[in-house]
């Protein structure tokens, strides 16, 4: 025989507490454990505290600024002067082209400025050339001999010069140079140009006379003249 009530009850006359275990009103599930977020990051903060100098980081010293070098700084790196070469040799004649050469090249040298290690480069931007009778010329370049440029003598080039008197002159140059230093990080540049003087020269120039002969010096190479 089922009887609707539990085991016991016709003895105590007391229920069964509910969720005890036993039946249908008993929870099997277990209960879940509650769940806690983990606390965000701290970043590491820089405490240079003196109490803990471990903790500290030490940031290095920003390198020292570097002046803007001037013309003054670097003229001491500056290329020896360079000769003045005429063309031809000393002599020349009036109303003919003389032709002036100065062989201006890159200078590069190194050294200390600042107290740093440096190097210095000169470039040549102009050659300005004086030819003693109250005339000068300037050129992009130092120009070129006769020779190399394939002319013959008393060409005329874009360094030469024609007097147009006789007597002595004392011709020379100047070559103009753009200064770059570099420290180790790149090329800086140093305003203005560097005028270093050439050597300097005297040249003779003196007059051409003809005479009338009745042969050419082909046909008398002995003759007047020849």
């Amino acid at each position: 025989m089922i009887s609707g009530e539990r085991p016991g009850d016709s003895q105590t006359g007391n229920a069964w507490p509910e969720g005890d275990g036993y039946g249908d009103d008993a929870d099997d599930t277990p209960a879940s454990p509650e769940t806690t977020p983990p606390a965000p990051a701290t970043p590491p903060v820089d405490d240079c505290r003196p109490t803990d100098p471990a903790s500290c980081t030490v940031q290095p010293d920003p390198p020292p600024a570097i002046p803007q070098p001037t013309l003054s700084d670097v003229a001491r790196f500056a290329p020896a002067s360079a000769p003045l070469i005429d063309e031809p040799d000393g002599v020349g004649v009036v109303g003919m082209p003389m032709n002036f050469v100065v062989d201006a090249t890159t200078h590069e040298v190194t050294g200390t400025l600042f107290d740093l290690p440096v190097t210095v480069r000169f470039t040549p931007t102009s050659v300005l050339f004086v030819h003693g009778d109250g005339t000068s010329r300037e050129s992009d370049d130092g120009g070129q001999s006769w020779a190399t440029l394939g002319l013959a003598q008393f060409s005329a080039t874009s360094t030469s010069h024609a007097y147009s008197t006789r007597g002595t002159y004392t011709a020379s140059a100047a070559v103009r140079y753009a200064a770059d230093v570099n420290f180790g990080g790149g090329w800086i540049t140093v305003p203005g140009t560097l005028e270093i003087p050439t050597t300097a020269g005297d040249v003779q120039i003196f007059e051409a006379r003809t005479a009338l002969v009745d042969k050419t010096c082909l046909e008398n190479p002995s003759g007047i003249g020849c």
